[in-house]
């Protein structure tokens, strides 16, 4: 087939360049090679996206598998702490049920002897009542009695008086009767012999005077040592009357006490009752918490039995995180050699496909500042991805080496921002971690600080995709 020199020259330069060219039919097999070269690089193109698709959602992956076997190996030990812990705590709790088994025991006896006693200090307490019964009575009747005493006694004394006047009276008339005898012998020693018997007489009647006299004196003293005896008497049984009423209030007291007894010996009683149902209750929840024992010791051994699995599943899928580690390895050496390959042209990648990179490295980008921004509000760590290399837009930068001057000024200011943004996640981690006010109090600043590195870096990528779409429209590769 032969060739147009001018027509040949076109399409060998656009076969060296790989860019767009008018098929010419006298071109011949050269369109047919730059057809399969265009369609060649748009499957490459498709590579180089897949594979870096592939490698960031494998180190996504592998975060995420070391961070979940992490929590998983946390969880299962605080669950094995705490299995551990509920058993020492059913093996104290038998142990302590036992002891209240058998004090509980032992308060079932006391509670049957307490029973048996409260019965016997009512019937006591009956008995005394009826015992200070019969002395409120006897007393009361004592009482009557001093009283009808001290009214004889009065009468006594009213009788002594009357006496004492009488006897006042004769030994007057005694008196008098001596006067007029001592009178009648003077007058009968006048009369001389005549009046001689009448002298007799006289004498005789002095001397019945003068006896009456000493018969009266001894009466009144017998009759004074009557009336001393019976004031005393009246006296003392005034005292004893005062007494015995003073027994009778003490009897009353004693009665209300013994009544205050009474009704607290049955609310005694009745608290007993209520104990000796109580302590039934006891018995039955002392058996039951035994099942429950029994039961809790099942699960701590089947919690041990599943947490021991539950290691081995980690185990597991941490040996899982070296393969993908491997396969991410191998991703990242594919993207970094398809970095290098698109310096050539025939592998340059269209600008187009720069700029969907570039709008999911933002879109990544977002997400992983909204997962910081989670972090701060809930103080609960999540799966965030701390390694600048490794993230969506780090993929893409490290893969990548763009030559276009105008590109290259802003990609290269990219570098620090990118790295001191992703600062920011390490330091709300080791935040969290601390666990103290001082490391809640350094939440939001770290992330108030982070959005602000965003909104710096979000525009540079912004200015990156309208520098990247003019190039485009100029047919400028940024790799040219």
């Amino acid at each position: 087939m032969k060739f147009g020199r001018k027509g040949f020259h076109t399409a060998v330069a656009s076969i060296s360049s790989l860019v767009d060219m008018q098929y010419e039919p006298e071109n011949g097999e050269l369109n047919n090679i730059h057809k399969r070269l265009m369609d060649g690089r748009k499957e490459f193109e498709k590579a180089v996206t897949s594979t870096m698709e592939a490698v960031i959602n494998m180190s996504a992956m592998d975060l995420t598998l070391e961070t979940n076997v992490e929590k998983v190996e946390q969880i299962n030990s605080s669950i094995l702490c705490s299995v551990n812990t509920i058993s020492e705590s059913a093996g104290s709790t038998t142990d302590i049920a036992s002891e209240v088994s058998k004090a509980h025991e032992n308060l079932t006896s006391a509670i049957v002897e307490v029973s048996g006693e409260s019965a016997n200090i009512m019937e006591e307490i009956s008995s005394c009542e009826k015992e200070l019964t019969s002395i409120s009575g006897l007393s009361s009747e004592a009482i009557s009695t001093a009283e009808g005493m001290k009214a004889d006694m009065q009468g006594l004394l009213t009788i002594i008086r009357q006496m004492n006047e009488a006897i006042g009276a004769i030994s007057s008339i005694s008196s008098q009767t001596n006067l007029l005898a001592l009178n009648a012998s003077i007058e009968a020693a006048r009369a001389g012999e005549a009046g001689r018997g009448f002298a007799v007489v006289a004498d005789e009647i002095r001397k019945l005077a003068d006896e009456t006299k000493s018969l009266t004196g001894n009466i009144g003293r017998f009759l004074g040592s009557i009336e001393e005896a019976s004031k005393k008497s009246s006296d003392s049984v005034d005292t004893t009357i005062a007494e015995l009423e003073n027994i009778n209030v003490s009897i009353q007291n004693v009665w209300e006490i013994t009544g205050n007894n009474r009704t607290s010996m049955s609310n005694i009683s009745d608290s007993v009752s209520s104990l000796a149902a109580v302590s039934e209750e006891i018995s039955s929840s002392m058996s039951e918490l035994e099942n429950h024992v029994q039961f809790v010791n099942g699960q701590c051994q089947s919690l041990k039995e599943n947490s021991a699995a539950l290691a081995d599943s980690a185990d597991a899928i941490a040996q899982l995180v070296e393969p993908s580690k491997t396969i991410e390895k191998h991703l990242e050496e594919s993207t970094k050699a398809m970095g290098n390959l698109v310096q050539d042209a025939f592998y340059m990648l269209d600008n187009q496909v720069i700029i969907n990179c570039l709008h999911g490295a933002v879109e990544a980008h977002l997400t992983w500042l909204q997962v910081l921004k989670d972090i701060a509000d809930t103080r609960q760590l999540k799966v965030l991805q701390t390694d600048y290399t490794k993230c969506g837009f780090g993929r893409f930068y490290y893969t990548f080496n763009p030559v276009n001057p105008a590109v290259v000024k802003i990609w290269k200011g990219l570098e620090e921002k990118h790295k001191t943004f992703h600062t920011y996640g390490t330091q709300m981690i080791s935040a969290v971690r601390l666990d103290s006010d001082i490391g809640q109090q350094q939440l939001k600043p770290i992330y108030d600080k982070a959005q602000a590195c965003s909104k710096d870096l979000i525009s540079d990528f912004q200015n990156l995709i309208q520098v990247i779409e003019a190039l485009s429209k100029e047919h400028v590769r940024i790799f040219e």
